[in-house]
């Protein structure tokens, strides 16, 4: 994966892409950018979310959710793939 670059780049060349979203409460989010909103609300489709155990943090959870709404306020991190990623920005 590839963290964000800091070259500024217009959303719409990510709509498509794979994206993998941490969100304020460590779930991990993986689908495909749909859409965008002008305040930076995500629209993911085809989700699937992983959690932790809320009994046993070592253990993992994953379900298939589809759809999914994220508020720009709950993002911590988005990463894409390093193919997406160098199709966007011209190098890995």
């Amino acid at each position: 994966m590839s963290e964000a670059s800091h070259t500024a780049v217009s959303c719409e060349k990510y709509i498509g892409a794979n994206f993998h979203v941490t969100i304020t409460d460590t779930r991990i989010l993986e689908g495909i950018l749909t859409a965008i909103d002008p305040f930076g609300n995500l629209l993911l489709s085809n989700v699937y979310e992983t959690s932790k155990d809320k009994f046993d943090k070592t253990k993992l959870h994953v379900r298939e959710i589809g759809l999914v709404s994220v508020p720009r306020e709950t993002i911590v991190c988005i990463k894409v793939d390093a193919k997406t990623h160098k199709n966007i920005f011209g190098k890995s």
